[in-house]
């Protein structure tokens, strides 16, 4: 900004009020969506991370837009009668009817009609756009990979503008809510070129992420030419973003420690060596099979056949490591969540609830906040938390039983059942089954500007939260906020008297009645954990 770039950013920030964006524990893009979409905790909307465990098994199962147990914004603004658009909000698939119109975001699996309600809008807004994708593949077979990556980032951000303003001029709204996610995707993968020297790489990509950002900061101007001045704009991030040092593989360390272990490497062990057969198959045929070929065999063998098999890879992969009878607590998930083994709960619970779990769970807290770079000795884990100090509601359970807050998010935990071979603290340069570089992770402030009438021009803002969001729409536009949201209107970004806030009555129920998850299939949870690990989530 300072530099001049982006001057659509700049201009909204000088002319209105900003300031960091806490975003939730884990900053990750699962729970902190959700939290922005119903202004609640993770112990309400039941969403703690890309997957979960089915209740009962040790299996897993990629979570979606249909397990948000309560009303998102957009239900709640819908039903006062204003009308909504949305487009490419991540965990809004499959999309949910709303009143106006929504075109799903990360992590749907299909980029065709299918993102779209009201249905009957489907194929119209998918013709608008040829070509239209969520996000894109990286093709190690093309002659310059990096570089067709970046400029399928910029299309994205293309696509994403064109639907943007199609949507503004021909449907009318109340709320209009758009996500960019390529600055989210260009800054993991080319993080360390802006710092790097010494090869032709570190020369063409240095500005890349700067050349994203610009790309949306003109898309934010053709937005802006469409709204008037009494139109409140909003700019947010779920999450901030910086360089990746080290992955934490949370279940080594766990081994190591004597909480968890692996099943043993000798030549009985059928399980171990049939999922280091599938992880070695899975490795050959992501990195060295090129996307276009990746396609045909897929359309050869039909989505749901090929998704089944891809599904019993990931069931090796997931579960076949590690000996449950003898494990006391293991990680899930990415950053850093850990669960015990508890009994009643797990199949294989080796941990009695009550005094021996409360027990388990300081001494785990204890040995997990002495956690210490290796090379240089400092203590990398600022706080371990017990779940219910941060969470609240009737999913708590579901909740891990600790969540470690690192002291700098440059370490990045990982819970991947399958690693026994990896070290602790692993220099992991590039994705899983992937030549894409990964060097650039999530940090626990996002950014927040907000301009418009009744904004404080010029002003800054300190402690606002991603959950504070959804009441402060609800409040920008004249709504009651719910009384069990967990966020607070941001009234210090706005002049007196500029929000009401009316919050409704406690007693106002949360939780909805399950939703009908027939459209999403176990093909789509393929898919979507497929998706997740090219982005190094899991």
């Amino acid at each position: 900004m300072a530099a001049g770039y982006l001057p659509n950013l700049s201009r909204l920030m000088s002319g209105g009020c900003h300031g960091p964006l806490a975003s939730t524990l884990q900053p990750v893009t699962a729970p902190a969506w959700t939290t922005f979409m119903t202004g609640t905790n993770q112990g309400q909307h039941g969403l703690y991370d890309f997957v979960r465990r089915r209740t009962g098994t040790y299996k897993l199962e990629v979570t979606n837009a249909s397990m948000i147990a309560v009303p998102t914004m957009f239900d709640l603004v819908g039903d006062s009668g204003l009308r909504v658009a949305t487009l490419n909000v991540p965990y809004t698939f499959p999309p949910r009817p709303i009143n106006g119109v929504q075109v799903s975001g990360p992590f749907a699996p299909v980029s065709d009609a299918r993102l779209v309600y009201p249905p009957t809008l489907g194929n119209a807004l998918m013709d608008l756009v040829d070509g239209y994708f969520i996000t894109p593949d990286y093709d190690p077979g093309v002659p310059d990979p990096l570089s067709a990556y970046v400029s399928a980032l910029e299309r994205g951000v293309e696509y994403r503008r064109q639907l943007a303003v199609h949507l503004m001029d021909t449907e009318p709204w109340d709320l209009f809510v758009v996500v960019f996610m390529a600055t989210d995707q260009v800054q993991h993968f080319f993080w360390h070129y802006m710092e790097a020297s010494g090869d032709d790489n570190a020369t063409r990509f240095r500005h890349a992420i700067r050349g994203v950002y610009q790309r949306v900061d003109q898309a934010i101007g053709s937005l802006l030419e469409r709204i008037g001045e009494d139109t409140v704009v909003i700019v947010m991030s779920d999450h901030g973003a910086g360089p990746l040092h080290r992955v934490v593989n949370l279940n080594r360390w766990l081994d190591e420690a004597g909480f968890l272990r692996f099943r043993p490497s000798q030549n009985g062990s059928r399980e171990r060596w049939r999922a280091r057969l599938v992880n070695s198959l899975v490795n050959a045929y992501r990195s060295r099979t090129p996307a276009a070929l990746r396609a045909r065999v897929r359309s050869r063998l039909g989505v749901r056949r090929f998704e089944q098999l891809k599904g019993d890879m990931e069931t090796a992969l997931f579960t076949s490591a590690i000996e449950w009878g003898e494990t006391t607590a293991y990680a899930l998930g990415a950053a850093g969540n850990i669960y015990l083994n508890v009994a009643g709960r797990e199949p294989e619970g080796t941990v009695q609830p009550g005094s021996e779990y409360e027990a388990l769970r300081n001494e785990l807290a204890d040995a997990l906040a002495a956690m210490e770079d290796p090379e240089t000795g400092e203590r990398i884990v600022l706080r371990v938390w017990r779940r219910e100090e941060l969470y609240h509601g009737p999913f708590l359970d579901q909740a891990p039983d600790l969540v470690i807050e690192w002291a700098d998010y440059r370490y990045w935990g990982r819970g991947r059942y399958d690693i026994w071979s990896a070290p602790v603290f692993e220099d992991r340069k590039t994705l899983d089954f992937s030549e894409l570089p990964l060097t650039g992770t999530h940090r626990p402030d996002g950014i927040f500007i907000t301009s418009g009438p009744g904004v404080k021009a010029g002003a800054k803002i300190g402690g606002a939260r991603l959950v504070d969001l959804a009441p402060t729409i609800l409040g920008v536009l004249g709504l009651p906020v719910p009384g069990y949201l967990d966020g607070a209107v941001l009234q210090a970004a706005f002049v007196e008297g500029a929000i009401e806030g009316t919050v409704l009555p406690e007693a106002v129920t949360a939780v909805q009645a399950p939703r009908d998850e027939s459209s999403y299939t176990s093909e789509d949870a393929a898919k979507i954990s497929q998706r997740l690990e090219d982005l190094g989530y899991l």
